[in-house]
């Protein structure tokens, strides 16, 4: 994931292919009337430094060394991010950056961001609180105008949205417009691979039988 031009070179092409089909959806859009969603770790900037400092010291991931990981502010961009949210700005769309990480990092996100040219001071930061929203609610404050994830009681179309595990992307329930089914990837949900963590390390789901 670090040092492979293949992983690199598919993650511009999914957020290439993310920014081909957002310029066609918005020419009769008008600006900042819709947004992307675009996920953090792992989509928009790369934690693979905390994973390699976990396996180093024999540890395993945990909220509170993660938190001092982000405090840190060190994490570098995902190939291709950059390129993708400056275009979203360029045709007149907003950033809902739509993250699980712990809502008290916030400042410490926004300082990583800016510091490999992803955040603007237009975008939102939707972290999670404790006991706070999932990140279908926050997506839905995006879409409704109403709550911390809007942009002051604004309405907007949520067009296309970007992240490395399926949590990331709208259930048929949200009923968000071309979302919720395995046809949307590809012309409004992008994902990204994440060979470093996700349920897949703790679930075997598939049996193999012994050949005879």
């Amino acid at each position: 994931m670090r040092d492979s031009e293949e992983y690199a070179t598919l993650a511009r092409q999914v957020y290439r292919a993310a920014g081909t089909i957002i310029a066609d959806k918005t020419r009769s859009f008008g600006k900042g009337s819709w947004s992307v969603s675009i996920d953090i770790d792992e989509t928009a900037l790369d934690n693979s430094a905390y994973q390699l400092e976990l396996a180093a010291y024999g540890q395993e991931h945990n909220s509170q060394a993660f938190n001092a990981w982000v405090a840190r502010r060190e994490a570098r961009a995902v190939p291709g991010a950059a390129e993708f949210v400056n275009l979203v700005r360029k045709l007149g769309g907003n950033v809902a950056w739509i993250s699980d990480r712990d809502a008290s990092t916030a400042e410490a996100t926004r300082q990583n961001l800016a510091a490999v040219g992803l955040w603007s001071d237009d975008d939102r930061l939707c972290l999670k609180e404790i006991g706070g929203k999932p990140k279908s609610a926050r997506r839905q404050e995006v879409v409704s105008g109403t709550g911390k994830c809007s942009w002051n009681g604004s309405k907007h179309r949520m067009i296309a949205f970007v992240g490395d595990q399926l949590g990331d992307f709208p259930s048929a329930e949200e009923q968000i417009p071309e979302t919720g089914s395995d046809s949307a990837f590809g012309s409004t949900c992008f994902l990204l691979p994440n060979p470093t963590y996700g349920r897949w390390t703790n679930a075997v789901t598939r049996i193999f039988e012994q050949e005879h």
